[in-house]
C-alpha cells in the first residue's frame, strides 16, 4: 500500500464518522447558516445538548472531518448562484463585482508602485549596499527580493564612478 492508498483510506475513515444522536443534532444547527455567529452556548441549546458534549465532539477527528465535508458541501452548493449574482452585479455596471470577477478569473490585480525617492551613496561598500537596499526594500533576504549580481558590483567597486 502507497502513502496515497494509506491516506485515502485515514481520509475515508474519517469521512465515514458516525456521529452520535446529540453529535447530529450540534452538526445540524453549526451547518445551518443563521446560526453561524451564535454563541456556543445558544448553539447548544439550540442542538439540546451541554457545552461538555460540544467541545468533546470537536475533539473528534471524525467529528471534525465530517462538519469541515458538509460545511465544505454547503459552500460548494452556494458557489453557482453566488457567481451568478456577481456576474448580474457587474453587467449591471456595478464596479466592485466586476473587479471581484476579474480577480477570480486571474484577469486583475491590485496595481502597486514603489516609490524610493532616497538618496543612495554610491561610495559606500558593497556590505553597506547590501544592507541600504535591503532596507529600502524593507527584507533581510536580499538575494531572494531582486536578483542582483553583487560580484559584478564588487568588480565595479575597484573602477573609478563614471557616467557613460
Amino acid at each position: 500500500m502507497s502513502g496515497n492508498d494509506n491516506m485515502m483510506t485515514v481520509i475515508q475513515n474519517l469521512t465515514e464518522y458516525q456521529p452520535t444522536e446529540k453529535e447530529s443534532q450540534l452538526l445540524e444547527v453549526l451547518l445551518t447558516p443563521e446560526h453561524r455567529m451564535k454563541s456556543i452556548t445558544d448553539i447548544c441549546k439550540l442542538a439540546c445538548c451541554s457545552r461538555v458534549i460540544y467541545y468533546e465532539a470537536f475533539k473528534k477527528p471524525g467529528f471534525q472531518a465530517l462538519y469541515k465535508a458538509q460545511s465544505r458541501a454547503l459552500v460548494d452548493q452556494s458557489v453557482a448562484p453566488v457567481l451568478n449574482t456577481f456576474v448580474r452585479e457587474a453587467l449591471r455596471g456595478s464596479f466592485q463585482h466586476g473587479k471581484v470577477i476579474l480577480e477570480m478569473a486571474g484577469l486583475y490585480s491590485e496595481k502597486s508602485q514603489v516609490d524610493v525617492n532616497m538618496d543612495f551613496n554610491i561610495n559606500l561598500t558593497v556590505d553597506e549596499r547590501r544592507s541600504r537596499i535591503a532596507q529600502l526594500l524593507g527584507t533581510k533576504q536580499l538575494d531572494t527580493a531582486i536578483p542582483v549580481d553583487f560580484a559584478a558590483v564588487e568588480d565595479k567597486e575597484k573602477e573609478p564612478f563614471s557616467s557613460d
